[in-house]
């Protein structure tokens, strides 16, 4: 595994690099106050297929952060067009987790000359104001410093908190998810200014995804209805809904394996 450093709009993002040199990109994009690691049993399966990266969006794991609040829809959608414009790699396919799927939904339909295909896994239509207060109000509070790693690890939670991750996973991306102060303290890897969200909304352009578009709904998850899901399907030209079993909103966590099964059908679509 190796890492490159992209400038996305005005700020160097980091990309893991899961490795398929010379094969068609897929980059996968993580949901709010995750990391690019959070792929890690997911990516790595798609190695014989495709050049498998994963991003680190701004303000997250190793991307820098923005001097001034920047975390709109707006902002990441100009990081991935600096990015697939520049790097090299040809058009790819996008898969994005919540956050990250609203994002890789927006930059289809904006963006879809730039495409092979997308995938956006439990992605809401829109940001209610209840949620968008509610995600603010942890933006305001200071970040928890810990004085050792372990301390660190022992108190990482998801958000939802309400995960059926195993053990092994979680303690993974946990001690992925923390960086270390000069003072010799830890601290999250995550700008908590990203929290405070400036989303576009869905609902009236998901006509203009006409790439292959596959939306996949957590069974388990409260945050995709699926007659929403639904409706959100039949207005794409070319949408497929899957559902995900044994999941709760964190997918690739929850159930990675689940997740590459319906993931590798809808690839072996594309060829």
């Amino acid at each position: 595994m190796k890492q490159h450093r992209f400038r996305g709009a005005g700020l160097t993002l980091n990309c893991v690099d899961y490795g398929g040199d010379g094969l068609p990109p897929l980059l996968f994009v993580h949901g709010g106050s995750a990391h690019a690691r959070w792929w890690d049993f997911v990516a790595p399966e798609f190695t014989n297929d495709f050049h498998v990266l994963a991003i680190d969006q701004r303000g997250h794991g190793e991307s820098e952060w923005s001097a001034e609040w920047a975390y709109g829809s707006r902002h990441y959608l100009a990081d991935l067009d600096a990015v697939i414009d520049s790097w090299g790699f040809g058009a790819p396919v996008l898969v994005g987790h919540s956050m990250g799927a609203h994002n890789v939904l927006l930059y289809a339909a904006t963006r879809r000359e730039k495409l092979r295909a997308i995938a956006a896994i439990d992605s809401p239509l829109d940001y209610p104001a209840p949620a968008v207060d509610f995600l603010r109000s942890f933006a305001e509070k200071p970040s928890r410093v810990y004085k050792s790693l372990d301390e660190a690890c022992e108190n990482f939670r998801v958000m939802p908190r309400e995960n059926m991750a195993r053990a092994e996973v979680m303690a993974h991306v946990a001690r992925l998810s923390y960086e270390r102060l000069e003072n010799g303290d830890w601290i999250h890897k995550v700008d908590r200014r990203t929290l405070i969200r400036e989303p576009r909304e869905l609902r009236p352009i998901l006509s203009r995804i006409t790439c292959p578009a596959l939306l996949i709904k957590v069974k388990r998850s409260p945050v995709l209805d699926i007659d929403v899901a639904r409706k959100m399907v039949a207005a794409m030209p070319q949408g497929r809904l899957a559902e995900l079993d044994d999941s709760l909103h964190h997918a690739m966590l929850d159930n990675p394996e689940g997740l590459v099964v319906i993931l590798r059908e809808f690839f072996a679509t594309l060829r």
